[in-house]
């Protein structure tokens, strides 16, 4: 649930509403934002499996369960403290305000030499 809850989303405001003790993990299926949320995801990734040669996708669904162990595996394993560091080290970045946009210089820079504060750096 910490994990989840530091990815964000519908999912993640679900799941810091369970580690806070205001919901219990096995509402989360029937929550609607979290469901719609699902739906929509799966939505994407079903498009993107149609779209993949009928040889793909039977390569896929051969090697789906073998897949599913294996992420399993890696999730038992999974130092959760450093991956919701990550996760939320990740957010904060993505909230943070982009840098403002350099315009292109001119190939003769005496000609805007007017234009530009005189602080900006060449």
């Amino acid at each position: 649930m910490r994990l989840l809850a530091a990815t964000g989303g519908a999912a993640g405001d679900f799941a810091a509403e369970v580690l806070a003790g205001r919901r219990q993990a096995y509402e989360l299926l029937a929550h609607r934002p979290v469901l719609d949320e699902f739906v929509q995801e799966a939505r994407g990734w079903w498009q993107i499996i149609d779209a993949l040669p009928a040889e793909d996708r039977q390569r896929l669904a051969a090697d789906a369960w073998s897949s599913l162990e294996r992420q399993v595996d890696e999730l038992a394993t999974l130092d959760v403290d450093d991956a919701v560091a990550d996760l939320e080290e990740l957010a904060a970045l993505r909230q943070a305000p982009a840098p403002p946009e350099r315009r292109p210089r001119d190939d003769d820079e005496d000609d805007d030499w007017s234009d530009r504060s005189y602080m900006e750096p060449l």
